[in-house]
């Protein structure tokens, strides 16, 4: 019986690789196979063009139109925690960021009574500009709003109340 044989290459070289099964794997197809493996592993909502913002696991403040007391969720928040945006969709199986006719709802906190204007442009394209509708007057903290995104897309948001700004991205799906 011959003896086995180990023989290691460079990558660079593509030439095949002698294993002690006496089998031939050519370097190309392993680096394939990771790379299949690498991004079929990678967060659902991952879009490598998009540099999508994380919420953040928080509670947020207790406030009289919400009749429980405020549980743990995802949220995006600005710096001085003046400004809180649900990210209800990170806590799913699947995206629910969808262009969708009757728009996503997402509910805010911010300083009690102030106005919440609510703006957003896609990054990754030309795009009609996002179409918010959040009611007016609200004398509470939280506000609800519904989000209209015209297209799918790496879509960043923002929202203005008195001084202070929040903005995050997110991906939508067609």
């Amino acid at each position: 019986m011959a003896k086995e044989h180990i023989v290691v290459r460079s990558l660079r070289s593509y030439r095949p690789i002698l294993t002690r099964r006496r089998t031939l794997v050519q370097p190309v197809s392993i680096l394939c196979t990771l790379m299949g493996i690498l991004l079929t592993g990678c967060a659902a909502y991952a879009q490598p063009s998009c540099p999508i913002t994380q919420p953040v696991w928080a509670r947020p403040p207790e406030d009289a139109a919400i009749p429980d007391p405020p549980a743990y969720g995802y949220y995006f928040l600005n710096e001085d925690r003046s400004i809180w945006a649900s990210a209800w969709w990170e806590e799913q199986d699947r995206n629910y960021l969808h262009v969708t006719e009757e728009g996503i709802k997402v509910g805010w906190f911010r300083p009690a009574g102030a106005e919440l204007v609510i703006t957003g442009r896609r990054l990754d394209a030309d795009a009609p500009p996002l179409e918010a509708n959040a009611s007016c007057c609200y004398p509470t903290r939280f506000q609800a709003s519904s989000l209209y995104f015209p297209t799918e897309g790496c879509w960043e948001i923002t929202a203005n109340v008195a001084d202070s700004k929040l903005s995050f991205i997110v991906w939508v799906e067609p």
